[in-house]
C-alpha cells in the first residue's frame, strides 16, 4: 500500500457517482483520504484550494470510468489464506485426477505436513461424491490426508487424519452433522457439516510468518479486484467451518491488520455472541482506521452441493433426505436474541427454503418481543427463497447478503437436485430488489471467487440460469457498492461518491454500465484507492 496522497484530482474521464442527484461528473478531487467534490474540473480545483491545498497529484483517466470501491459484504479471510497454502483441487473431473493432485502436494511438502486439498468441486466429479478412507490411503500413505469440498462444509480423510480428529467406530454423529460409515460401521471418511468440523479441526495451523506472507499476496488479489471494504466472517471457537483449527481466527485478523488494503466490517462467529461483543474493544473494532466490528454469524443450515441445505421437501435427486438444521430452533433463537439485546447485527446462513423460512419466522418473533429500529438483521445466502417468504422478509427489515457467482458455480446441478419449480426459486435476486429487499453482494470466498466484475456480470446474464430473476447493470452494480454500505450501516461513508465520504476509489477500462452485459468480466480493473491509499496498480494511469 502507499501512502496516502495529501490531495488528488481525478479528471478527463467518466466520474460514475451513484448518487441519485448527480449520477455523472467529470472531475473528483480528494484530501486526506475523504472526498472533496464532485463535479466540473473548475469546481474539483476551487474546492482543493478552498481545502487548504495548496499543490495536488492529478490523475488523467483519459476516457476510463471512476467509480465507488467495490463493497464484499461476505468473506472469510483466514480460510482464503489457508486455501492459499494448500492443493487447489478444483479443476479435478475425477477422483483420480483430485488423489493424483493431492499426492503431488504431498511429495513437495515437508515431511511431517498434512496433505490438505481444497476446492474440489464434487459435482463436477464423473463419480459425484467424495474420495473414501481408502482412496486417501493409497494417495497419502505416510501422512494425514484431508480433502474439502468447494463449498466448505463437506471433508474426507484418510486413516491417519480421521484417528488425529478421534474419528472411530465408536465416535457418535454430533449434533448438527453426519460421518459417513462403511458396513463395519467406521468411518468411511467423508464428513459432513458439524462431522467436517470436527476432522478440519485436527488439521495443524499454519505459522504465524506463513500467514503473513500469504496474507500480503492473497489480500493483494482482493484490491486488485477493486475492494476497498469487505466483511470478514471470523471464527472464535470451535464453532465454524474451521473447526477447532478455526478458533484463533480473531486473533490472526488481528495480527494482519497492518497488512490489509481494505477497510473491514467484522461478523464472528461462535457458540455465543460474547467473543463478539468483546471484539469491539480490540483492534478489529476502531471505526477511525476504517474498521468496525458489527455482526454475529450463526448457522441454521448446510449448502446445496452437500445435500445439508435443510428443505421443505427431500432433494429431487436424494429421495428422503431434506438436509440438516445446525442448531435446534430454540437454540438458534437464544443466541440471536443475546446479539440482538447487545446490539449486534443478526447474521444467519440459510441456504434451504425451510431455513429460510424458520429464519423468517425467527426474525418475527424476535422483533416482536424485543423491537428495535433499523436492526438491518441479514440472512447469509438465502438460496432457495419460495416467493410467499419475499415479501415478509421485506415488511421485516430483513436483509440478504448473496452470492452471485453462486449461480456460475452451481448452474450445471441446481434443477437435477431440486428440480424444475424449485429451481426456479434459487437465488431470486430480482424478486428481491422489486420487493424492497435490502440486497447485498458478496463473494463467500474462498467458496468464489472474488472478482467482483464477473459477480455483477452474473446477475445480469445469470449465464442462462432462471433469466426471470436477471437484474440491470445498474441493480448489479448497486449491490456491491450503495446496497451493500447500507447492509453494514456505512451508507454515510462509502458506497458512492460525494463529498465527505471515504476516498474508496476504483478505477475501471471502462463502465460497467455502458457495455454490453457479456462483457462486464472483461473489464480491467486499473487502480484500486481506499481511503486515499492506493492498494492496486496496473500501471496504466500516471
Amino acid at each position: 500500500m502507499s501512502a496516502p496522497c495529501e490531495a488528488t484530482l481525478y479528471r478527463g474521464g467518466r466520474v460514475v457517482t451513484l448518487e441519485p442527484a448527480r449520477a455523472a461528473a467529470d472531475a473528483l478531487a480528494t484530501r486526506d483520504g475523504r472526498i472533496v467534490a464532485v463535479g466540473a474540473e473548475a469546481e474539483c480545483r476551487a474546492a482543493l484550494r478552498a481545502a487548504g491545498a495548496r499543490d495536488w497529484a492529478t490523475v488523467e483517466l483519459a476516457g476510463r470510468a471512476l467509480l465507488p470501491g467495490f463493497v464484499d459484504t461476505h468473506l472469510h479471510p483466514i480460510a482464503l489464506l489457508y486455501f492459499d497454502l494448500h492443493a487447489d483441487l478444483s479443476r479435478a473431473r475425477t477422483l483420480g485426477a483430485a488423489r493424483e493432485a493431492l499426492s503431488a502436494f504431498a511429495a513437495r511438502a515437508p515431511a511431517d505436513a498434512w496433505a490438505v486439498g481444497l476446492r474440489l468441486d464434487v459435482e463436477a466429479l464423473a463419480e459425484r461424491r467424495l474420495p473414501t478412507r481408502e482412496e486417501l490411503d493409497a494417495a497419502c500413505p505416510d501422512r494425514p490426508a484431508v480433502v474439502v469440498a468447494h463449498d466448505g462444509h463437506s471433508a474426507a480423510g484418510n486413516t491417519r487424519a480421521l484417528s488425529a480428529a478421534g474419528l472411530a467406530a465408536g465416535t457418535p454423529d454430533p449434533p448438527g452433522g453426519r460421518i459417513e460409515r462403511d458396513g463395519r460401521g467406521a468411518p468411511a471418511g467423508p464428513c459432513r457439516e458439524a462431522a467436517a468440523q470436527l476432522l478440519l479441526g485436527a488439521v495443524p495451523t499454519p505459522a504465524p510468518e506463513r500467514l503473513r506472507e500469504a496474507a500480503r499476496a492473497s489480500f493483494g488479489r482482493l484490491a486488485a479486484c477493486g475492494i476497498t471494504s469487505a466483511g470478514v466472517v471470523l471464527q472464535t471457537d470451535e464453532e465454524g467451518p474451521g473447526g477447532a483449527a478455526g478458533r484463533l481466527e480473531g486473533l490472526a485478523m488481528g495480527l494482519l491488520l497492518d497488512v490489509t488494503p481494505f477497510a473491514t466490517y467484522a461478523l464472528l462467529m461462535g457458540r455465543t455472541p460474547a467473543a463478539a461483543i468483546a471484539a469491539r474493544a480490540t483492534p478489529l473494532h476502531d471505526p477511525a482506521a476504517g474498521r468496525r466490528v458489527g455482526g454475529y454469524k450463526l448457522f441454521a443450515d448446510g449448502t446445496l452441493g452437500s445435500c445439508t441445505a435443510a428443505m421443505r421437501e427431500p432433494f429431487a435427486d436424494r429421495p428422503g433426505e431434506c438436509g440438516l438444521a445446525a442448531l435446534p430452533e430454540e437454540e438458534l433463537f437464544a443466541r440471536m436474541r443475546v446479539a440482538h439485546e447487545a446490539g449486534l447485527q443478526v447474521c444467519v446462513h440459510a441456504i434451504g427454503d425451510a431455513a429460510v423460512e424458520r429464519c423468517a419466522g425467527l426474525y418475527a418473533r424476535l422483533l416482536a418481543e424485543r423491537p428495535r429500529r433499523d436492526h438491518r438483521h441479514r440472512i447469509e445466502h438465502a438460496s432457495v427463497v419460495p416467493p410467499e417468504l419475499i415479501p415478509r422478509l421485506a415488511a421485516l427489515g430483513v436483509g440478504v447478503s448473496t452470492q452471485p457467482l453462486f449461480i456460475h458455480s452451481e448452474k450445471g446441478w441446481l434443477r437435477r437436485r431440486l428440480g424444475a419449480e424449485r429451481a426456479r426459486q434459487v437465488y431470486p435476486l430480482r424478486a428481491l430488489v422489486e420487493a424492497g429487499v435490502l440486497v447485498a453482494g458478496a463473494s463467500d470466498a474462498p467458496v468464489e471467487s472474488t472478482d467482483v466484475l464477473h459477480a455483477i456480470q452474473c446477475c445480469v446474464t445469470r449465464e442462462g440460469f432462471e433469466p426471470q430473476q436477471a437484474l440491470t447493470p445498474a441493480q448489479a452494480l448497486d449491490l456491491f457498492t450503495r446496497q451493500a454500505a447500507r447492509l453494514q450501516f456505512e451508507e454515510a461513508e462509502k458506497g458512492t461518491l460525494a463529498p465527505g465520504k471515504r476516498a474508496d476509489l476504483v478505477v475501471l477500462s471502462d463502465s460497467p454500465l455502458a457495455v454490453p452485459p457479456e462483457r462486464i468480466s472483461g473489464l480491467r480493473v486499473l487502480r484500486t484507492v481506499c481511503g486515499g491509499r492506493v492498494t492496486h496498480d496496473a500501471g496504466e494511469l500516471p
